[in-house]
């Protein structure tokens, strides 16, 4: 069984019979381009929930829980006027191809899972406004204002050519499937019986698959299918699977396309390196050598001077001394041509020097490239990480490990109350306009004052009152069933309020201190001192307090500290989710040791 490079028809055919109706009138909210690859990622506003989705022509298609880092680019500029804001009214497979047809209000969005497969962009009569090549095919033409036409399925095989395919066991070209599903089937055909068995075992499996009748098979390192085989991981969806396998690829590929451009750069410098080693040899015997001479010639004072007044009507004159052959200057004297060639040596002493200098600012190059590319590969490591769904709240845990999240705006803190506050969970919020719905998600379970002192951190400082600088605020926490968007009669709640019914209960003077960690799946826990640590997988970690430090420039400063005292490297692609992390403005008042 080969790795597989690209999605099948059947993993299409499983991903979207898995996830239609999730794609389905979701809002593209943005897109990007994943920084070192060809494919695209698209956030995506769903009626259940955000998701990412990733959209590589030639390979595949998948929401993913993982961060990525991304880019813009002019393509993505494009993309982005087509398809930016408009919902997903569609998706579908054309015919049994690998091409995937996105349905929008007013544009198509065409994904070629084919090789050298493209993403195209058309209206609704299908005259393409955009694509990521345009070309000219044998059997197609791809360009602005031209009809698409997907690429041309092969011809059907005629008898002789099954026959000779069958002779050479290539199932696999007669059947049109992978050949990791003939085996997954157990397929093996020797005449045209068993292939016409074989064709239905196919045909089945698509139908199985058709109604949601399939597995969700993960071949670490080697493939995802949908049916069981040996050391199949089963996961929870296919998506998953998918997800997961061709994530972990896409690390592999980045590191490799980045090793390989660090390494060409680092051999440049090495071949300068002794480009300028050998250079400065060179200098350092012809200053030696002419030095010497000079010395030479003032040693030998009295002979060189019969030499020269042997001489006086020449130009130039040889004589040989020890090792050297010395031209000298018949009208000049014997220190002035001593002179000369100490003038020479000092030349060279010049060019050796400024040699040296280079040398040292390319070595010390040489060292910042090789911390380089032991941070690009720690970066690639730490940028591909699973993102859990709560990240986009703010979040943190209390220190008996439940769940606080608080919204981030007021879209944020309606969705909490409307989609997420259950009866016993706990609802806080600062007693201050301009405060994040808190909740903690307690499992149906009772927490302790501690718990609930934890969440009141993260209720207070990410108010108001951070931003005004207060030193504490009161922090009032209820029951989940206590909240409720239903206004008394006559009356009208705005979008981001809610009724609070039954007795508030209160912690006072929860003071203006947020502490900051780091986990051991790096991600940024943020909460009391007793939670950050706990959860922070590191002895160092950082006390926060309002201030006039704009976030950008803080979390610059973080990253230097943990990255100085921990001994890290890569931490700068954690440097927006520190900003996301910070309340406002703020200061760092102290940096903490666990032990």
């Amino acid at each position: 069984m080969n790795k597989k490079n690209s999605m099948s028809y059947l993993d299409l055919l499983a991903w979207i019979t898995e996830n239609k109706n999730e794609i389905i009138s979701c809002r593209v909210d943005n897109v990007y381009k994943i920084s070192g690859t060809q494919a695209y990622f698209l956030k995506l506003h769903c009626k259940n929930s955000d998701k990412n989705l990733v959209i590589e022509p030639g390979k595949r298609i998948h929401f993913t829980k993982y961060d990525r880092q991304k880019e813009i680019s002019n393509e993505v500029s494009l993309i982005r006027a087509h398809i930016k804001d408009k919902i997903i009214n569609n998706i579908e497979l054309l015919g049994k191809e690998r091409i995937i047809k996105l349905t929008f209000m007013d544009r198509l969005m065409y994904i070629e899972l084919l090789p050298r497969g493209l993403l195209v962009i058309t209206d609704l009569n299908n005259r393409i406004l955009f694509a990521t090549e345009y070309k000219e095919f044998k059997d197609r033409v791809i360009k602005p204002n031209v009809i698409y036409t997907p690429p041309p399925p092969p011809p059907p095989l005629t008898d002789e050519e099954i026959d000779k395919l069958l002779k050479k066991g290539n199932l696999s070209r007669i059947l049109g499937v992978p050949q990791e599903i003939i085996e997954a089937l157990g397929i093996s055909v020797l005449n045209r019986q068993e292939l016409d068995n074989a064709v239905l075992k196919i045909k089945k499996l698509e139908e199985d698959i058709e109604k949601g009748n399939f597995n969700k098979c993960l071949i670490p390192n080697l493939t995802v299918i949908p049916l069981k085989f040996n050391d199949c991981i089963e996961k929870d969806s296919y998506n998953d699977a998918l997800d997961e396998f061709f994530t972990n690829e896409e690390k592999a590929i980045i590191k490799s396309e980045t090793d390989k451009k660090l390494e060409e750069e680092k051999k440049k410098l090495v071949k300068t390196i002794e480009e300028i080693e050998n250079e400065i040899e060179t200098y350092k015997k012809e200053e030696d050598k002419h030095r010497n001479i000079a010395n030479i010639l003032i040693a030998n004072y009295q002979n060189i001077e019969n030499e020269i007044n042997k001489n006086l009507g020449k130009n130039t004159i040889k004589i040989k001394l020890d090792e050297y052959e010395i031209e000298l200057d018949p009208k000049l004297s014997v220190y002035k041509n001593a002179s000369k060639y100490f003038d020479i040596a000092k030349e060279y002493a010049e060019k050796r020097k400024k040699a040296e200098e280079t040398l040292n600012n390319l070595k010390q190059k040489l060292k910042e490239l090789d911390k380089q590319i032991e941070e690009r590969t720690e970066e690639i490591r730490i940028s591909l990480r699973k993102r859990e769904w709560y990240e986009k709240y703010r979040w943190s845990f209390t220190r008996n490990g439940y769940l606080v999240i608080a919204g981030r705006d007021i879209d944020q803190n309606e969705s909490l109350v409307r989609k997420l506050l259950e009866p016993k969970d706990i609802f806080l919020h600062a007693d201050i306009q301009g405060a994040p719905a808190t909740i903690i998600k307690t499992q149906g379970n009772n927490v302790t004052e501690d718990d609930i002192r934890d969440a009141a951190v993260i209720a207070a400082c990410y108010s108001k009152a951070w931003k005004v600088g207060m030193g504490a605020i009161d922090v009032f926490w209820v029951n989940g069933d206590q909240v409720s968007k239903s206004p008394p009669s006559g009356e009208y709640l705005k979008k981001g309020s809610f009724m609070i019914y039954g007795k508030k209960n209160f912690i006072n003077n929860v003071k203006m201190q947020l502490f900051l960690g780091l986990t051991e799946d790096f991600k940024i826990i943020v909460g009391s001192e007793e939670v950050v640590k706990k959860y922070s997988s590191f002895n160092i970690f950082i006390l926060l307090e309002p201030g006039d430090e704009d976030p950008s420039k803080l979390s610059a400063k973080i990253i230097k500290i943990l990255q100085e005292k921990l001994k890290l490297k890569g931490l700068r692609t954690l440097q927006d989710d520190i900003i996301r992390s910070l309340p406002g403005k703020s200061k760092i008042v102290a940096i903490k040791n666990k032990t």
